[in-house]
């Protein structure tokens, strides 16, 4: 069963540090719960949305927001590469670290800056952090930032907070400051046992230097 204690908790999130004490609680038993007890698929479907973005096999992949490395997981399954994980949660990292699917594991939070330096990953992914109390969409700024011009970033936007936080106009700006430009957008199943479902969405980082 799934513990509906820790389910409601991610839902009241208000800031970081009640992500931080949530995923210290529930890292132990977060797999079972959202994969065997929710029927979590996200991680799968953006992975594939990625994969159809990218060209060459020489890649160097930054999962933001990578929990215990659920998305890792699939990609060195579907396509092996290079691929980094950063996280708010260490001991999420530390269940990931097990998988042993990342080149290296890095604690961050996305609603500041990343120690990471500007344009170092080819591609990046986030699924399963722009979603109610999480990250806002102003952390879409962070990942363009460390994401290479010419770069594919895919993510995933819970259905609940796209609207609310109007990551629609959030998205526009970016464009109109060329940021980033749009390149697919579609509604996919998020978490099918909870008639859950997100916006996936892939944006490119233009081959121009970065203000």
């Amino acid at each position: 069963m799934v513990n509906d204690s820790h389910l409601k908790r991610a839902y009241a999130l208000k800031n970081p540090k009640d992500a931080e004490a949530l995923y210290r609680d529930w890292a132990a038993s977060y797999d079972k719960d959202v994969v065997d007890g929710l029927g979590y698929v996200a991680p799968q479907e953006s992975v594939k949305v990625l994969l159809s973005h990218l060209k060459g096999h020489e890649k160097t992949i930054i999962d933001v927001g990578c929990g215990t490395g659920l998305v890792g997981d699939v990609i060195q399954n579907e396509h092996p590469m290079v691929c980094d994980g950063l996280d708010l949660s260490p001991e999420m990292l530390d269940i990931a670290r097990d998988r042993g699917s990342y080149r290296n594991l890095l604690t961050g939070d996305l609603t500041s800056r990343l120690d990471l330096e500007d344009d170092l990953y080819d591609a990046a992914i986030c699924v399963g952090t722009f979603t109610s109390g999480h990250v806002g969409p102003d952390g879409l700024r962070e990942i363009i930032r460390i994401t290479k011009p010419g770069g594919i970033i895919c993510f995933t936007v819970n259905e609940n907070v796209y609207e609310d936080q109007d990551y629609d106009q959030a998205l526009s700006s970016l464009e109109d400051e060329g940021l980033c430009r749009r390149i697919e957008q579609h509604e996919m199943d998020y978490i099918p046992k909870e008639g859950l479902r997100a916006q996936v969405i892939t944006i490119g980082v233009p081959e121009v230097v970065k203000n």
